[in-house]
């Protein structure tokens, strides 16, 4: 917060929040993967690569960092990494489709929690995420937990999955783990690569979808982010059109943070300001100009707003939204 107030104060940019995908490589093969990772033949960054960009960003004033990819446990350093960013004082957090933390959780115990994802009930979830994932994935959930790593749940809401038994099934579900759910939507896909379509669910059933987790989220289940964030979600006009690039939105809308406060650093050693401008935006590669010159670059995206409820939770705590931030407080007091 005190870095937040100096650069509001000053114009300054931090990348106080950085996800970091270290790998293209991935386990399974989920259709709507924004990235399309498991098609990439992207070599992986070395070990020196990424020590020296983790100590870089503890110098510009990073604060916390998530792991991703593709699958990041498929890397045989993790526990080097993690190990890194611990080191420079910075939060450590981890996307993963669960499928090996059975394997690699040793090195998970040094994070600081996990994010596993889950999309529903076994059928649900395969129909996203691919036959047989959901055994894989609810195993590493339990382990993780038997090994008191605070982990929590992300559900993608598709076509296949914005019922509403399928929601009450997710929340349920995270009640019976004691851990946190979280639902997410189809994120904008790179260029090119438009699978996600097919999985993209009619506006009526999304907006079903995110006042159903509204009600839930009213009777104090275990939710993470705020109702503000989802109700966007339930009010936004088209969700085809899943941001405002080059144009401002004509309704009410959560001002983005990432350029500012937010980096996305792909497998390709792009940065980017966020995750939903891949090929869209000029990113630049950090290994060929320096990291400072490509998070410059990242100030002059044309990115408006989006539904997205990560993003936008992050968005108005950058933006001082206090409605947003007590709810934050209240949350970390009762323990979602």
């Amino acid at each position: 917060m005190s870095t937040l107030v100096k650069d509001k104060l000053s114009g300054g940019r931090t990348p106080l929040t950085v996800v970091l995908n270290i790998t293209s490589r991935c386990t399974l093969k989920c259709g709507y993967c924004y990235g399309q990772y498991f098609q990439s033949k992207e070599k992986d960054f070395t070990t020196k690569e990424l020590m020296g960009l983790i100590d870089e960003l503890g110098k510009m004033g990073t604060r916390s960092i998530t792991l991703g990819g593709g699958e990041p446990l498929t890397r045989n350093d993790i526990g080097q990494i993690i190990a890194r960013i611990k080191a420079n004082g910075i939060e450590c957090g981890f996307n993963t489709n669960g499928t090996l933390i059975p394997l690699k959780i040793k090195e998970l115990k040094q994070a600081d929690m996990i994010c596993v994802s889950i999309d529903g009930s076994e059928k649900i979830n395969d129909a996203n995420r691919g036959k047989g994932s959901f055994k894989r994935i609810v195993t590493g959930i339990d382990v993780a937990l038997e090994a008191g790593i605070k982990t929590h749940i992300n559900s993608v809401i598709t076509r296949h999955s914005c019922k509403i038994e399928a929601i009450d099934w997710i929340v349920e579900f995270a009640k019976q783990k004691g851990i946190q759910a979280e639902f997410n939507f189809l994120f904008q896909q790179a260029e090119g690569k438009k699978d996600s379509d097919r999985f993209m669910a009619e506006n009526k059933e999304l907006r079903k979808a995110a006042r159903r987790i509204i009600e839930h989220k009213k009777k104090g289940a275990p939710i993470l982010f705020s109702q503000k964030v989802y109700q966007l979600v339930a009010d936004w006009p088209d969700h085809k059109r899943r941001i405002y690039l080059r144009e401002k939105p004509k309704f009410k809308y959560i001002p983005c943070a990432a350029g500012r406060f937010m980096m996305f650093i792909d497998a390709d050693g792009r940065v980017y300001p966020c995750v939903q401008l891949i090929d869209i935006f000029p990113a630049l590669d950090f290994r060929k100009v320096g990291l400072k010159k490509a998070w410059e670059n990242c100030a002059n995206f044309p990115c408006y707003a989006c539904y997205f409820p990560c993003f936008n939770e992050f968005s108005s705590i950058a933006n001082f939204d206090l409605e947003i931030i007590s709810a934050q407080i209240l949350s970390t007091i009762r323990g979602h």
